[in-house]
């Protein structure tokens, strides 16, 4: 990381910005720096970052005419360490950005590459954002990094981090792109590759944009390539837009042309209205043309009500309009189900 920083110079004006106060968007969240606190007033931890003034002569004499003995300061770094070896996440937050908030911008440049040496976790995802807000706070204006996610995106898979951290930064980019502006998150997509994980990119924009427009979200989601990220996408869409209105979700479903998308989507539909009404979930899962899908779809909504309802589930099950060689799978597997479990009680091998 060290290596790669000092070889770009830390990058262009425009770009270093936009990283360092979009990143601190994505990670956590933008913030103003810290208000001067009444030193009789504050509590005794928020007092670890003055180690930090101290070595550059910010902190004022105290009085008393001998001098002090020398002693060995604080980097910025070693305050932030000792910050982060605090087991609450909240003072382990608010040390962070005590220390950060009169740091300069070559400690928050060290900071950087120290803190793309910790183990990934929460505690890393902290002080990354922290210190990219601080970087943000002294090295550029927020409209500059709030218009330009694209070279956030571009800096972010150039980081010096593990590949679960940059997918968990891209995430947050993405997300938050997503949800200001999922038209222009959606084209960048679909001409550059990001490695998300859980999900990928086109699933993580359905989730965001079905929750502000479903329709729109829809269009958009029926216009991508077919393939397992169109369904994705659908699942998300579906899932969605049945918590917003779940007739209109129906309504939608229903207009599909068949194939393998809309048995898809009437899988997650149907999921979605077995919370309350199994029956009628059944009769959509019925529709459902590929046999495992429907047999798979069906399974799920029928293993719930066996739970709640055993023998209700059974003359549920039975007066469905599902396939009769369905109906006998899905008595047979729940059978199987129960004697296994017999069996595990009684300690039979």
């Amino acid at each position: 990381m060290a290596g790669t920083l000092r070889k770009t110079g830390w990058l262009s004006w425009t770009l270093t910005v936009g990283s360092a106060l979009v990143l601190g968007f994505g990670l956590g969240r933008l913030s103003a720096p810290e208000p001067q606190i009444n030193k009789e007033s504050e509590p005794a931890g928020v007092a670890l970052h003055e180690k930090v003034l101290e070595k550059s002569g910010e902190v004022e004499d105290r009085g008393g005419s001998e001098p002090a003995p020398a002693v060995k300061q604080d980097t910025t770094t070693d305050v932030l360490a000792k910050a982060m070896a605090l087991t609450d996440p909240k003072s382990r937050n608010r040390e962070l950005e005590n220390c950060l908030s009169r740091a300069s911008l070559e400690d928050v440049k060290r900071a950087l590459e120290w803190a793309s040496t910790l183990p990934d976790g929460a505690g890393k995802r902290a002080a990354m954002a922290r210190i990219m807000e601080r970087w943000g706070q002294l090295d550029g204006a927020n409209a500059v990094a709030y218009g330009d996610p694209m070279a956030s995106l571009q800096y972010a898979q150039s980081m010096g981090v593990s590949d679960g951290l940059r997918r968990d930064i891209l995430r947050d980019l993405v997300r938050d792109w997503a949800d200001r502006s999922p038209q222009a998150a959606a084209a960048y997509a679909a001409s550059n590759r990001l490695d998300l994980g859980r999900g990928g990119t086109t699933a993580l924009i359905a989730d965001r944009w079905s929750k502000q427009d479903p329709q729109t979200a829809a269009n958009w989601a029926m216009s991508l390539p077919q393939g397992k990220e169109q369904i994705r996408a659908l699942d998300e869409l579906v899932q969605n837009w049945c918590d917003l209105n779940l007739q209109a979700a129906a309504d939608f479903v229903s207009r599909q042309q068949p194939g393998v998308n809309k048995d898809a989507m009437v899988g997650t539909l149907a999921r979605e209205v077995a919370k309350q009404d199994p029956a009628s979930a059944l009769k959509w899962v019925a529709t459902i043309q590929d046999g495992g899908v429907q047999e798979n779809t069906a399974w799920s909504i029928y293993q719930r009500a066996l739970r709640r309802d055993p023998e209700g589930a059974q003359q549920m099950l039975q007066s469905s309009p599902l396939p009769i060689p369905t109906k006998q799978s899905l008595l047979a597997k729940a059978a199987a189900r129960d004697n296994a479990g017999t069996d595990s009680r009684q300690g039979v091998p």
